[in-house]
């Protein structure tokens, strides 16, 4: 089973790289290292258009593999790891093509660097955040290996009561003992800041989210009494005035991956982020799994 993660120099490349690194450790999974390179144009040109372009597209992959060994040389993993370069009319569909051929588990992808270390999503990884049909693993901008630390510590999976939040669960559930790290599950929700008292008084207010907060408790506690998860299963209740501040509101361990389930848009299994796994995601400052609902 192979780990496929999309590299390019800079732009969130050693990040992307480094999170495949920790995730083959901890999962015992082969990396593949894909480089997307521009497609030649399938019309020969009687100028040296073509040869120019060729002679680009070459020295672009040679600069990126040199770039990706000399990473993996200061980051081994144990198992065994290929450099591919893959021609096509765009990054993402070079990446699609890549974990098609590659029989891919997984895809690990870097992030935007923005300021506060929030996760932001750029052309092509919001492209494959609605079209992936494997797990999506995003590498928050500045990411790096703690020499302390070659894996993952935790996975912490973001649930809904609903029945995707069930599977999205298990789901990680099962990702955790296969790297055989620890287990939690958190609800987050939002309470947005009071400007104006309403008629009914702030009272009101704060009772819906207390309310909300004793469902979301009960929820987490059917997990365990279903069998979803463990009895020993870490559980929390988070809440802020955005999604932000309720993830910041958690303790997040040194090596602690957040786990997102998705929503089902059709009968293939694909990612689609509804609006909440959206703006959780939006607020996460740790590597983040995107799960295909």
């Amino acid at each position: 089973m192979t780990v496929v993660v999309g590299y390019r120099p800079g732009v969130g490349g050693e990040a992307g790289l480094a999170l495949a690194t920790e995730l083959c450790r901890s999962l015992r999974r082969d990396l593949a290292v894909v480089i997307a390179l521009p497609r030649p144009w399938s019309v020969p040109s009687m100028a040296k258009v073509d040869a120019e372009f060729a002679a680009y597209a070459q020295r672009l992959g040679d600069d990126a593999e040199s770039s990706a060994r000399a990473a993996l040389e200061r980051h081994p993993v144990p198992t065994a790891v290929t450099v591919y370069r893959v021609a096509d009319r765009s990054v993402s569909a070079a990446l699609a093509t890549a974990t098609r051929r590659l029989g891919a588990t997984m895809l690990v992808m870097g992030t935007r660097r923005q300021t506060g270390g929030h996760i932001t999503l750029g052309s092509t990884t919001g492209r494959m955040v609605h079209s992936s049909e494997i797990p999506l693993a995003l590498a928050p901008p500045g990411h790096e290996v703690a020499p302390d630390r070659p894996g993952i510590a935790g996975i912490t999976c973001a649930y809904s009561a609903t029945s995707e939040g069930d599977s999205a669960v298990a789901r990680a559930a099962e990702m955790a003992a296969d790297a055989g790290v620890r287990l939690r599950v958190a609800s987050f929700g939002v309470a947005p800041t009071d400007m104006y008292p309403p008629e009914v008084g702030l009272g009101a207010e704060r009772g819906v989210l207390a309310a909300w907060r004793e469902q979301a408790g009960v929820a987490l506690a059917r997990l365990v009494s279903s069998g979803v998860v463990d009895a020993d299963t870490d559980t929390v209740v988070a809440t802020g005035t955005d999604y932000a501040a309720a993830l910041a509101a958690v303790d997040w361990p040194a090596g602690e991956v957040l786990a997102l389930g998705t929503t089902p848009r059709s009968g293939v299994k694909r990612v689609f982020l509804g609006s909440t796994a959206t703006r959780i995601l939006g607020g996460a400052t740790v590597p983040t799994i995107v799960l295909p609902g």
